[in-house]
């Protein structure tokens, strides 16, 4: 299950990869940019318009001592720093026995990428910080399918991705063990804190605003984005927020990630978590036990999708469990956007059945009763009767697509409406690719390329080009909107209005962008009914 669950978050984010494409230029003239931040200067390069700074250093290395440490500030440094080439991601491979970890991991991880079409022009202009995905364990910033050029281009913003520490050097709970390590499950969250804050301090000199940060994500980017809304030292350094098909961060009982650590560091055999014996041991042999430990346990997650890591309630660094039984107070003046695609988990389905797509209505309910128990005949009778021309596969994909993503980004978009500060906007992707014969239909992770105009990055190339151009047209420019001035207006879409109660109004993206009252809100209600009793979790997830 660990390595399809691998497999799954590699073939979803294959839907963006490749080359991206140009946009125009009316930026400054110098092939050799220098942006001087507050650390040292950095040299860019111009790509068809648009200045690019890639690598750009924030924080200190988080190697040795700084291991499992707070992230701290980089050294100041007077020569040009090259920012041509994206950073390391931050180590996330397991190490081959007897080899060195691969090359482009690093726990000198702590870069970031800026692309503007400005500098120290004085425009403040609105700036994106895009938060990468793949969970809280893998991948990072880097890839045409999630460069910001094209972004930077048509909307004359700043877009700003950080690599951080993910994984078990990013989310590992040894506070309890030894104090030298408190706060350590949210390392990799105090990373992007300090990137935040890099922004506040330069982004100016990159033609940006620091009074109009929006932060965005899709999946495991999407709940870094809930976790940042309930962290209050991330408050002030950004204004709005968009949750792209990752609801609902877990995060981890107490007892629970004590346990996890207690087992950890007896394979590193340092049970006490000793800081010279942490911060010297070599890097392959940390990710070693820690991929040996959680093979051991079997790990923990969501419907199946095996989640290594997840931070710690603690009630200081982070005080609450994002948006679960209330909107975090912190973020009561920052306007959201949620939601998902209608089929999100379609290729996980196929990836962990292969044969799933070929199933009768007989193996949807067996497949469904692992979630639903008792409930699945009922679940699946009342989804067959509101979509009565729809096969055991499609109606199989909607219930897996509602529960859970769909059910809990409705719970967000709820919790926020209640708290009564600032509006909730809600929409979900519609658009169907006809990729793999048409069988993902709208699966996770197909809108990044809208959101980020990186259609032509990704394969295969060439597909419905002229309805990704369309999907693109629509999904940036709500996007882009919504960072300059809050209200999201997809150009030649229908007004977004606010998300409320009862009615739920949606917008639909699809070749056609429309405004629904409570879409499948049928579907959705028999699943809200008896939520408690199934199945969301495996073992020590918080549920307070």
């Amino acid at each position: 299950m660990k390595s399809d669950r691998r497999t799954f978050l590699n073939s979803s984010l294959a839907l963006a990869m490749g080359l991206a494409a140009g946009c125009g230029n009316d930026a400054a003239v110098s092939s050799s940019p220098i942006a001087n931040t507050r650390h040292g200067p950095v040299e860019g390069r111009l790509e068809e318009g648009v200045y690019a700074f890639k690598g750009v250093r924030y924080g200190a290395d988080t190697g040795g001592r700084g291991r499992f440490m707070p992230p701290r500030p980089s050294q100041p440094w007077t020569d040009p720093a090259p920012a041509l080439e994206y950073g390391p991601a931050c180590p996330q491979s397991r190490p081959a026995s007897g080899r060195e970890m691969p090359e482009g991991e690093s726990e000198d991880c702590l870069h970031l990428n800026v692309w503007t079409r400005g500098l120290r022009d004085g425009k403040k202009r609105p700036v994106m910080v895009w938060l990468h995905g793949g969970g809280l364990w893998r991948l990072s910033a880097a890839g045409a399918w999630q460069a910001g050029r094209n972004l930077s281009a048509r909307g004359d913003v700043v877009m700003v991705s950080p690599n951080h520490r993910i994984s078990v050097l990013g989310f590992s709970h040894f506070g309890d063990i030894n104090p030298d390590y408190e706060g350590s499950s949210h390392a990799g969250m105090l990373d992007l804190i300090l990137a935040l804050k890099w922004v506040q301090e330069n982004i100016e000199e990159f033609g940006g605003d620091p009074d109009n940060v929006t932060i965005f994500g899709q999946s495991g980017g999407g709940q870094k984005v809930s976790l940042l809304m309930a962290m209050p030292a991330a408050k002030g350094l950004f204004h709005k927020a968009v949750i792209q098909s990752g609801p609902m961060p877990l995060t981890l009982e107490r007892a629970y990630a004590n346990d996890l650590a207690s087992r950890f560091l007896a394979r590193l055999d340092n049970p006490g978590a000793d800081a010279d014996a942490l911060a010297q041991a070599p890097l392959s042999d940390v990710m070693k036990a820690y991929y040996e430990t959680f093979d051991e346990i079997g790990g923990f997650g969501v419907m199946g999708i095996v989640q290594d890591v997840a931070p710690v309630v603690d009630g200081d660094i982070l005080p609450q469990q994002p948006f679960w039984n209330s909107a975090p107070d912190v973020s009561k003046d920052i306007p959201l956007i949620i939601g998902s695609t209608r089929t999100e988990m379609t290729e996980y389905n196929l990836m962990e059945d292969p044969d799933a797509a070929g199933m009768d209505f007989s193996g949807a309910a067996t497949r469904l009763r692992s979630i639903f128990g008792d409930d699945a005949e009922k679940i699946l009778a009342r989804y067959r009767e509101n979509h009565p021309d729809a096969s055991a596969w499609e109606v199989y994909a909607l219930i897996r697509s509602d529960w859970p993503t769909r059910l809990f980004s409705l719970h967000i978009a709820d919790r926020k409406l209640e708290q009564g500060g600032a509006p909730v906007f809600v929409y979900r992707t519609d658009w169907e690719t006809q990729d793999r014969d048409g069988l993902l239909m709208a699966p996770h992770a197909i809108d990044i390329q809208f959101v980020l105009d990186t259609a032509d990055a990704t394969e295969p190339l060439g597909l419905q080009a002229a309805e990704r151009k369309i999907m693109t047209e629509y999904m940036s420019g709500a996007w882009l909107s919504f960072a300059r001035n809050g209200a999201p207006k997809a150009p030649g879409g229908p007004d977004w209005p606010q998300y409320s109660l009862p009615s739920r109004p949606t917008f639909i993206f699809d070749l056609e962008c429309r405004i629904e009252n409570d879409p499948d809100g049928d579907d959705i209600a028999i699943l809200r009914e008896n939520a408690s009793r199934y199945r969301l979790v495996a073992g020590g997830i918080n549920q307070d």
